[in-house]
């Protein structure tokens, strides 16, 4: 790898220190984020409300200059025309006050995902898949949306509604968000003063540090050329049917996408190829009930070792 690739990896670790010391206990969720960026999918942050969920979400994005952010809070009577921008494009009369929306952005940041009406959720099927809009009866427009981030107080169980699933699994990275635990971390989190997680700098680069648009596609396309061997492969064909004896499946679809994620962690880690370490990252992409948590958890661990 070039200077080039090392320099904003060292950036990219910087901008997790920072915000690993301000949002405690939240390192996995950082580094889910900073992998959906990069790999260009999308994530989902499940937990109660006051856990920093979004704080994170916004905080980490804030980081990357050259992106357009929408932000959004989901409703049981939101419709589609409400996430779109006003702009009058292709004929859209959009219920949208701001000129970014979820068609013309490049992240978007989605609060209470499931508490939009079925209508609503099921347009942003073609959002989340191929990158398009439909306007009314016009053609598809291609979107420029790199991830779509996602927050939820629900916890998805199998007593889920059914007709969610097929947009709930456009979510490759999923993780469940636990309030702080430790004591230590507990009385740290009481200490933070207002403006902590807004702004921080890093010792090493002497001022704030920021990403740009071009960095995160220089790591993406770094990441198409690392190398996967059979080694790797073969660890995840037996996490798979470990997983499937313990009724936990994951579509052959999952499974091709999951190889991209791991290429971008090694490129993260300043490393050419996937290592047997890199198949942590596949924990948020392996479970689709709240019940499989664990059970995923368990079987990557026994592969990491």
């Amino acid at each position: 790898m070039n200077d080039n690739i090392y320099d904003i990896t060292d950036k990219i670790n910087a901008i997790k220190d920072g915000l690993n010391a301000n949002f405690l206990e939240r390192k996995n969720a950082v580094d889910m984020i900073i992998l959906s960026v990069i790999s260009r999918k999308h994530s989902i942050l499940i937990g109660g409300p006051g856990l920093a969920k979004t704080a994170v979400l916004k905080a980490l994005t804030g980081r990357i200059k050259g992106l357009k952010f929408f932000d959004f809070q989901m409703t049981p009577a939101t419709k589609i025309d409400e996430l779109l921008s006003c702009e009058e494009i292709y004929g859209s009369r959009s219920g949208n006050k701001n000129k970014i929306g979820i068609d013309n952005c490049d992240i978007a940041l989605i609060d209470e995902f499931f508490k939009g009406p079925h209508s609503t959720l099921n347009s942003l099927l073609s959002v989340m898949n191929e990158r398009i809009m439909y306007y009314g009866n016009s053609e598809p427009v291609k979107i420029p949306l790199i991830s779509l981030f996602a927050s939820s107080n629900e916890r998805p169980d199998k007593s889920s509604d059914s007709n969610l699933l097929p947009l709930y699994d456009r979510f490759l990275f999923r993780m469940e968000i636990m309030p702080v635990r430790s004591e230590e971390n507990f009385k740290k989190l009481l200490e933070l003063k207002d403006g902590d997680i807004e702004k921080f700098e890093i010792s090493k680069y002497g001022e704030e540090v920021f990403l740009q648009k071009e960095d995160i596609n220089t790591i993406g396309k770094a990441a198409e050329n690392a190398e996967i061997s059979a080694d790797i492969l073969n660890k995840m064909y037996l996490i798979r049917e470990e997983l499937k004896n313990k009724q936990v499946i994951v579509s052959d679809r999952r499974w091709r996408e999951t190889v991209k994620i791991l290429k971008t962690a090694a490129v993260l880690n300043k490393r050419s190829y996937v290592a047997k370490e890199d198949l942590k990252v596949l924990e948020p992409s392996l479970w689709t009930y709240y019940s499989d948590i664990r059970a995923v958890k368990n079987v990557v661990g026994r592969a990491l070792k």
